[in-house]
């Protein structure tokens, strides 16, 4: 049986079994959106690099036009503390009622009352402030985003769509068509989000170095990223002694982008844990882990990852130096990936219960495994299972 998701009035094809009960399926939406018919036309494709943070390259966004969309921005309700701010250095907007317009910073509460569009077809400053390329931006531990299942759309030049910074949380939100569809800088929270069609991340992730953040994306279903990851993460440090990530997955969907989830760190000692999700019909892999010189922790619980384009799990130091731990805490399923069910280097693998691993119809031919493909790795516990009834 197949399921569908439909955007703008379109359906976009599914092509997977049913799910298990566990995983999310997009929240239902309270309205229409109002440019369902809207013939959205590419005007002009151009190459742009953005340094943020002292590291990570963005390269390569398209801009949108369209005569149809009028509206910009967004009515929302406002819950303002003492720094809560509609742009920096300008006076607060009221608390209810309030206009949010696409570019806006915010360090309170703002709840969206209807879809927020971004029309601009300025391209923004090459260089500038991290703000001026979000659609909307929540920064502090205080900021959070409630979209009430209203969408973040970009029909312009805007380059992000949602900005969380230093552990600021979003959650019930539709976001589309952007160049990166959520951003997360220094940890912060994802629950309850539909982000797809973007055109290369669906969510990214970063740290700064010498720092401790803590990220978690709960709820969420991540499709049709077309240029790379539906989660992307890659992480840089000075030390792994003095900079350290935490990354908690748990409950997400992750399909038809290029791959499913990508983690990498550079440097810093980064934890992923990932549990009760599905990377599925990915071009590329649905899990890929690496590491540069970085200590990484991973654990895995009731993981489907399934026909993807080549492996369903991938994890492999990409430098000698870097250590890398593997435990399957159970029920990872991997199934017909077009090369190995588990593509696995230079690893600590430890599998806590026999039936934990299980990997099973997998495509590989000639020289590679087709279900674990492992020359250096060490496993531990119960080994793996080929299971296909499981």
């Amino acid at each position: 049986m197949s399921s569908q998701a439909k955007v703008d009035g379109s359906t976009a094809q599914l092509d997977m079994e049913d799910p298990p009960p566990s995983i999310p399926t997009p929240p239902k939406r309270q309205k229409a959106s109002s440019f369902s018919n809207t013939n959205i036309s590419k005007i002009l494709v151009f190459a742009l690099c953005i340094f943020i943070g002292g590291g990570i390259g963005i390269a390569g966004y398209s801009v949108f036009a369209s005569r149809d969309i009028q509206q910009q921005n967004a009515v929302a309700v406002i819950r303002e503390g003492p720094d809560n701010q509609g742009k920096a250095g300008k006076t607060p907007p009221p608390v209810c009622g309030s206009t949010v317009q696409c570019g806006q910073t915010f360090t309170g509460e703002v709840k969206l009352t209807e879809d927020l569009f971004c029309t601009d077809t300025e391209p923004p400053p090459i260089g500038g402030d991290i703000c001026d390329i979000c659609a909307i931006t929540l920064d502090g531990e205080d900021a959070e985003l409630d979209c009430n299942e209203f969408m973040v759309h970009n029909s312009g030049a805007m380059v992000i769509g949602i900005c969380l910074l230093n552990g600021a949380r979003a959650k019930n939100c539709y976001v589309q068509k952007f160049l990166v569809g959520i951003y997360v800088q220094n940890g912060g929270e994802v629950n309850e989000c539909e982000v797809m069609f973007n055109d290369v991340f669906g969510i990214q992730v970063q740290n700064e170095a010498s720092s401790t953040t803590k990220m978690k994306i709960s709820n969420t279903y991540i499709h049709d990223n077309a240029g790379g990851s539906g989660i992307f993460f890659l992480g840089s440090g000075e030390s792994p002694e003095s900079s350290e990530t935490s990354i908690e997955v748990n409950n997400v969907k992750s399909n038809h982008n290029v791959i499913g989830m990508s983690f990498a760190g550079v440097n810093v000692k980064l934890e992923v844990q990932v549990k009760d999700s599905e990377t599925s019909n990915n071009s590329g892999s649905g899990i890929q882990i690496d590491s540069i010189s970085a200590a990484v922790d991973v654990e895995l619980d009731g993981i489907i990852s399934r026909y993807n384009g080549r492996d369903g799990l991938y994890v492999s130091p990409l430098i000698v130096g870097g250590e890398v731990k593997v435990k399957v805490k159970g029920d990872v399923n991997l199934y017909k990936n077009e090369n190995s069910g588990f593509f696995v280097g230079d690893v600590d693998v430890v599998v806590e219960r026999r039936g934990a691993l299980n990997s099973c119809g997998n495509l590989a031919s000639g020289s590679l495994d087709e279900d674990i493909r492992s020359d250096l790795a060490t496993f531990s516990g119960n080994g793996y299972t080929c299971d296909s009834t499981s």
